[in-house]
């Protein structure tokens, strides 16, 4: 409901223009004028620790994490305490970060009661995955005080980046976005909330996704009076908002107007000439502000490569000669760290096509983000692991075994950590059954799959033996081929050389198979292995070839025959389960490197 308190005091000014005193009309203008730019505006930012509040706290006042004022922002709960984090530009609009709902810190049942809600204007809730049971109960709490609140599904670029490396060539991303809003509305209707009102947001890219159906709704659903407050505010992240600051700011011209015409009528030489001045100066300056053109704005606009361009299209924007009032902005546009493609974005821009430019900039300042110079993946690591360790610990899991795990990218971080954790720790007759399960994330694994197939041969090559100590003639050859064909199967596909793997990973390393089956030396590798295609492997070796001819010919040589054979089909089994086995733990190697681009020996 609007407060009529904020509305212009018609009447008042009406009284003073007819008591004849133009003074104290123009006086009740101003102080209107003042009271409109100072409508205070109490934003509260909530949700479950580690959702990204802090942010998008930052984001929305246009400030970067590591800015001074900024709020403390990283990937361990930093929010332990209500802070308001005033608008740099508008001191009048406050965010306020609130810790994290639901944490050991700050349970539900206590929370509405230690943020002290009732100040709050309206409520922003803030998931980076699905809204969950205390994000709920939030909402119904608000909703119990009458007051707006919106949920906000962060971290969404970071959920489509996923997306396109999962589905890669069936991507879509206009039905991905539609299946993330309706699974979170689904699943916030499922807990009983009633038409839930759910934006997707990148904080790092607001220009993107659903920031700016986030302000349109804020635009319409906020009282009148603080409509403008959060207007101003809002970062400059498209072509519209800028119209309707613009539009916001026409609208106050005319009382600006009427104060100069007041004051003219004041008989005093030269003083209407000095308040228009005065009078021009103030809006003038918050149009400057407004529109992200100040020093301080313009400097961090260079800071991501391309700020000629975006002011002056702002500039044309704004169809205002205000050149004059930006002269103390001094910006080294030749500085090699502000270099950019400026006749690009000057093309895209003449071609009538903000899109392209707008590519280009958000391009540069996606590089700027991968090169913050503060970030350090190591120490960042070890933080995020000491945060889980001791969260459990504070709950009372003594000893906790902690792994940072990426399940798009196994190789890196700790998977290979809970591998090497469980082959510790699980029963030994167990070990063998995980490690040939284990993907092959590096080439320690492959060794040891190596190691672990190896320990077997000498059983295969004794079984063989005792196949031998029947006098049947052919009989040993047929069983040891058939042997051989069933171990060899078992080693292709244990190092994931079988042709639906080799297939399955060269579309999730993006390399092509053929470049995978270039390096693979064995003629075992992705074939169907078939007692032909294993006896003309075996020829190959003549070694190998005179082992199973001597076997074959011991079983006519009368005692002696049995114990020869035996020994004869022990070692040529045993040799060529061991010749293939290398091969193929050979041809691992080579294939693990090339899918990693790695080009280091073993």
């Amino acid at each position: 409901m609007d407060n009529p308190s904020y509305s212009a005091p018609t009447e008042e000014i009406k009284a003073a223009l007819q008591n004849n005193d133009p003074a104290a009309a123009a006086k009740k203008i101003q102080a209107y004028l003042e009271e409109q730019k100072n409508i205070p505006l109490n934003i509260a930012i909530t949700g479950e620790s580690g959702s990204g509040k802090s942010t998008f706290v930052n984001a929305f006042r246009g400030v970067k994490n590591k800015d001074k004022g900024a709020a403390p922002t990283g990937c361990v709960e930093t929010t332990f305490e209500v802070k308001a984090y005033p608008h740099p530009k508008y001191p009048n609009v406050t965010l306020w970060d609130l810790p994290g709902i639901g944490t050991t810190n700050f349970p539900a049942d206590k929370y509405l009661e230690y943020v002290g809600f009732e100040k709050f204007d309206f409520f922003i809730i803030i998931s980076d995955t699905r809204f969950r049971e205390n994000d709920v109960k939030l909402s119904k709490e608000i909703q119990k005080m009458q007051k707006k609140f919106y949920f906000v599904r962060s971290k969404i670029d970071h959920s489509m980046r996923d997306e396109e490396e999962s589905q890669e060539e069936d991507f879509n991303a206009e039905k991905t976005l539609k299946l993330i809003r309706e699974n979170c509305m689904k699943g916030l209707q499922g807990q009983g909330v009633e038409s839930p009102k759910v934006f997707l947001v990148s904080s790092r890219k607001l220009h993107l996704y659903d920031f700016h159906l986030l302000q349109e709704t804020l635009d319409r659903e906020l009282p009148e009076h603080k409509r403008n407050a959060v207007l101003l505010a809002m970062p400059n992240i498209n072509l519209e908002i800028i119209k309707k600051k613009k539009e916001a700011f026409k609208a106050k011209i005319q009382y600006h107007a009427l104060i100069a015409a007041l004051v003219a009528t004041i008989p005093v030489p030269g003083l209407s000439f000095l308040v228009d001045l005065t009078t021009l100066q103030k809006p003038v300056m918050e149009y400057i502000t407004g529109f992200g053109l100040d020093s301080d704005s313009l400097q961090k606009l260079a800071g991501s490569a391309a700020a000629g361009i975006i002011v002056s299209s702002l500039l044309f924007l704004f169809q205002f000669p205000v050149f004059c009032l930006l002269k103390t902005t001094e910006i080294d546009m030749d500085n090699p760290s502000y270099s950019a493609p400026t006749e690009e974005i000057k093309a895209a821009l003449q071609n009538n096509d903000p899109a392209a430019a707008a590519e280009m900039i958000n391009a540069m300042r996606d590089e700027e983000e991968s090169q913050e110079e503060d970030f350090n993946a190591e120490k960042t690591l070890k933080l995020i692991r000491e945060n889980c360790m001791k969260g459990l610990q504070d709950q009372g899991v003594e000893s906790p075994k902690v792994f940072l795990v990426s399940s798009r990218k196994l190789h890196l971080y700790d998977f290979h950590l809970l591998q090497e954790t469980l082959e510790r720790e699980l029963p030994v007759h167990k070990r063998d059954a995980l490690l040939f399960a284990m993907p092959n994330i590096n080439l320690e694994i492959i060794k040891k799959k190596k190691e672990a197939f190896g320990a077997k041969i000498k059983w295969y090559a004794a079984g063989s033996a005792c196949v031998a100590s029947v006098p049947v003639p052919g009989l040993s050859f047929v069983v040891d081929i058939s042997l051989l064909v069933k171990t060899i199967k078992e080693y292709q596909i244990g190092f994931g050389l079988d042709s639906s793997s080799l297939q399955k990973l060269a579309e999730s390393a993006h390399v092509p198979l053929s470049d995978l089956k270039a390096v693979m030396k064995s003629p075992l590798g992705a074939t169907q292995i078939t007692n032909d295609v294993l006896i003309n492997a075996l020829r190959l070796s003549t070694f190998q070839t005179a082992l199973f001819t001597a076997e074959e010919v011991s079983h006519f040589i009368p005692l002696l025959g049995i114990p020869l054979g035996m020994a004869f089909s022990f070692t040529s089994t045993y040799n060529a389960l061991d010749m293939f086995l290398n091969m193929l733990a050979e041809d691992a190697q080579n294939v693990f490197r090339k899918a990693l681009g790695l080009n280091t020996p073993v």
